[in-house]
């Protein structure tokens, strides 16, 4: 009888790649703190034979791409010390987002220690990525993804990736590999102390909040060619709160002319476990109502549009 192979002894390990496809080892620095993983060992499209036979029966199929396929969440939480890169800014860019690190200057005490991170079309990066199961390794190159941010209240924020890459042969390996976790923070819980959320100038009593990168990600098998592209991006999101009078705050009106309106989340506390995503132009889309403890709720659908620059629909700050 075979060993049991644990799925809770896993580890996920991803690391940039300096060419596109060429596989990295991470070490211990790269290894992911996880949750809710879900992993398609084999994914690709299946074409069949179709051969006809003097009887009934089923024809022969290929499988004629082969990629891999992972999804994971991270807890959505800032940094330790201001100017540390966050443990997650490797998977946003691989999602085809710029860092710009700004690191604590000792000799100016005006620079503002941060890392901002903002769309970008062009030279997407990519990373290796390592998912080890009781010592089973299954690996992509290549990988490139999307992010979702799920902030609700009286729960614990989380990113959402999901993480297409080129298929590798599944690996044994002796031991499960050695991991860091020391650049991951546990989320703060979403709620008054924590959060706040401005729409449009107005701090919303605010339930809910999602943010979707939005990003079209292709598995291109070709000639030659064996590749995970972005090709293109539409970010959307929602924001869930407690609605308002129009002497207050008339958002059909304001859905009802598309209005472009700046939005600001913040989550966090102090000047280090702190995260903000910020959005000059979030158009706002038919809303609806719920009910929530006998209080009439309002969600509006958002759509971030960049400026004429471009890449500047969103921006986030750690």
């Amino acid at each position: 009888m075979s060993k049991p192979l644990f799925i809770k002894k896993l580890a996920l390990l991803v690391a940039i790649e300096a060419v596109v496809g060429s596989i990295v080892v991470p070490v211990a620095a790269d290894a992911i703190r996880v949750s809710d993983v879900t992993l398609t060992p084999i994914e690709g499209e299946e074409v069949e034979e179709g051969v006809i036979r003097p009887f009934f029966g089923a024809s022969e199929s290929t499988l004629v791409t082969l990629y891999r396929k992972v999804s994971f969440s991270v807890g959505f939480a800032g940094v330790a010390a201001a100017g540390d890169l966050p443990g997650w800014a490797t998977l946003l860019r691989a999602c085809a987002s710029s860092v710009t690190n700004t690191p604590v200057d000792p000799g100016d005490p005006l620079v503002v220690a941060k890392t901002v991170f903002m769309p970008i079309t062009d030279d997407t990066e990519s990373v290796t990525i390592h998912a080890v199961i009781d010592r089973q390794l299954y690996k992509m190159s290549g990988a490139r993804g999307n992010v979702k941010a799920q902030v609700d209240a009286k729960g614990m924020p989380k990113w959402q990736f999901e993480f297409t890459g080129a298929f590798h042969p599944v690996e044994s390996v002796a031991q499960m590999p050695a991991v860091s976790y020391a650049k991951f923070l546990t989320p703060l819980g979403v709620n008054k102390l924590n959060t706040t959320l401005a729409l449009d100038g107005f701090d919303a009593a605010c339930s809910s909040f999602a943010f979707d990168f939005g990003n079209q990600v292709v598995k291109q098998d070709l000639m030659n060619v064996d590749t995970t592209e972005i090709t293109g991006r539409s970010t959307t999101g929602s924001v869930t709160f407690r609605n308002t009078d129009v002497a207050t705050k008339n958002w059909i009106e304001a859905a009802r002319s598309s209005a472009k309106v700046p939005l600001l989340l913040r989550h966090g506390q102090a000047a280090t476990n702190t995260i903000s995503i910020a959005a000059p132009l979030a158009q706002l889309g038919k809303p609806s109502f719920s009910d929530q403890d006998g209080i009439q709720m309002i969600t509006i659908p958002l759509r971030f549009i960049p400026s004429d620059a471009g890449n500047d629909e969103w921006s986030i700050t750690v």
